[in-house]
Formats: structure tokens, C-alpha cells, sequence
């Protein structure tokens, strides 16, 4: 019964703190927690392939996943030059193209891309954290950001990056990024020969 007490009592102040850094009066968080979505990341982690360009990461603020901070695509230079010599038209994708051949002309080494809330049902998905409204005063739904600081994905860039997002949205200096859910290498190879390796050339 203790345990328990103590254990809400300690999500409690947990959420708090989050809470805390939603109003612009911040903790100073140690550390945050991440998952990394996809097993591309693994596969090239471990040399199995070559390593992502593009993946996607949820923050959260407890080993326990219980208290998301953030959720965030990542993308690299070498992933949008693809991008747009493989799987974007330039006519009918023409803003989103242009978007991100602006970025790679620029001197920027960084660039945020948003996607604003399109229906009620979006609206209820705005994230929580700071982000720039629209002209609708809608915060947007998902964030991706756009990097010319590394070239592929592997553990000490992705800590890096999301070092770089709790600055820039969570309004924190956060010392320490954990990574939760590493695969083995046995599991990330019997993965990788069941689900990837045999669709690609």
C-alpha cells in the first residue's frame, strides 16, 4: 500500500514538472527518455544495412513512457536531396518541394516543417509543448525537423538532435538523453532478414 503511494506520488511530481515547463517556469531536466520508432535505425546501427537518414523519436520524461514530452520526425540533407530527386513531383507537391530546396540552398543548419491541425479531429492532437501557432492560433500536430549537422542517424547523433528539439521546444538545457528499447542483435537480424531483407535489392 506504501509502495503504491509513493509510486503515485512520485508520477505526481513528475507530471508536475512537465506541467511546470508548459508555462515557461521550467525545471531543470537531467534527462529525458527516448524511443526510437523505426527498426531501420537498428539495422544500420548494427551494420546490417547503411545507416538511416530519416527517423522518428518520442521524448518522454520517465523510463516508465507514462509522461510524453514530444513526438518528432527527423531528417537528414542526404534523406532530402532523395527526396526530391526520387518522391517528390515538382508540379504537384510544388510547396513542399520548393520548402525543402530552399532549406538545402540556405545557410540555415537546421529547419522546423509543421503540420497544422486540418479538421476538429486534428485540433485534439495539437501538441502540448512550445511550438509556433498558425494564423488560426492552432499549435501544429507533428513537427519534423531538417538537418544539415549529420549526414545518417546512429546513437550519439540521435542524442545529439534530440538535445537540439528539448532546446527548442521544451525550452531546456537537458544533460542526459537515454535510450529505451535497444534490441539485441539477434533480434534486430531476425528482423531484418524477416521484414526488410528480402524486399530490397
Amino acid at each position: 500500500m506504501c509502495i503504491m503511494i509513493y509510486e503515485d506520488l512520485l508520477i505526481i511530481f513528475e507530471l508536475f514538472k512537465y506541467l511546470s515547463i508548459n508555462r515557461k517556469e521550467v525545471f531543470f531536466l537531467d534527462i529525458v527518455y527516448i524511443d526510437i520508432r523505426n527498426w531501420n535505425f537498428w539495422y544500420g546501427e548494427y551494420g546490417l544495412c547503411n545507416k538511416s537518414c530519416n527517423d522518428e523519436v518520442t521524448i518522454y520524461l520517465d523510463k516508465e513512457q507514462n509522461i510524453e514530452l514530444g513526438y518528432f520526425g527527423i531528417t537528414t540533407k542526404p534523406s532530402l536531396e532523395y527526396l526530391l530527386k526520387n518522391e517528390i513531383d515538382k508540379v504537384e507537391d510544388k510547396e513542399f518541394y520548393n520548402e525543402i530546396e530552399s532549406f538545402l540552398k540556405s545557410k540555415d543548419d537546421i529547419h522546423y516543417t509543421y503540420i497544422y491541425p486540418r479538421d476538429d479531429e486534428d485540433i485534439l492532437r495539437q501538441v502540448e509543448h512550445f511550438a509556433p501557432t498558425n494564423e488560426k492560433e492552432h499549435k501544429p500536430t507533428y513537427i519534423e525537423m531538417w538537418t544539415k549537422l549529420s549526414d545518417y542517424w546512429d546513437i550519439n547523433e540521435i542524442k545529439k538532435c534530440v538535445k537540439v528539439l528539448v532546446k527548442e521546444f521544451l525550452h531546456e538545457d537537458v544533460s542526459n538523453v537515454e535510450i529505451l528499447g535497444i534490441p539485441t542483435f539477434e533480434e534486430t537480424k531476425k528482423s531484418y532478414e524477416e521484414d526488410y531483407a528480402l524486399y530490397v535489392k
